[in-house]
């Protein structure tokens, strides 16, 4: 996840917050003992929960990155979020095995899709995930093109 996103997701914690000040704190509640309130009050409750949503997808939201680097020779995976320790795999770039793009249909909604790298080893990592199909199959490309020019034994 980027950062602006994580910052998006931060600011839009605070919009539902507006419910619960307008709802609660601003009237002159003379009994809290009433229906009226109680309706407030969960419409309210309901308001928090989704601004503690947001906060939650803004700092436990995986970003993953995958790095190939010519010089050492190596293919880096990373995942980190800002709760979460950073999860670092390093790989020899002759480990890969192949390159594709992936599709995941949803129920509801478009497709997304992203790069999965398949090691010799079987295990798999996958990029993060984009709407645009052109957009990762643009990617998939410069990472078949990097590999293409490195000298490789199999």
């Amino acid at each position: 996840m980027r950062p602006v996103t994580r910052v998006l997701l931060l600011l839009l914690s605070l919009f539902p917050l507006v419910a619960p000040y307008q709802l609660i704190y601003l009237p002159d509640w003379q009994s809290y003992f009433n229906v009226y309130f109680l309706f407030v009050a969960l419409i309210s409750l309901g308001a928090m929960a989704l601004s503690g949503f947001f906060v939650w997808a803004a700092i436990a939201g995986l970003s993953k990155e995958l790095r190939f680097d010519k010089n050492s020779n190596t293919f880096t995976f990373i995942q980190q979020a800002p709760v979460v320790r950073p999860q670092r795999t390093d790989c020899p770039l002759t480990s890969i095995q192949s390159v594709e793009m992936e599709k995941t249909e949803w129920t509801d909604g478009g497709p997304s899709y992203h790069v999965g790298i398949e090691m010799v080893d079987g295990r798999k990592f996958t990029s993060g995930s984009s709407w645009t199909r052109a957009e990762v199959e643009q990617e998939r490309d410069r990472v078949r093109a990097f590999l293409r020019e490195m000298p490789q034994e199999r």
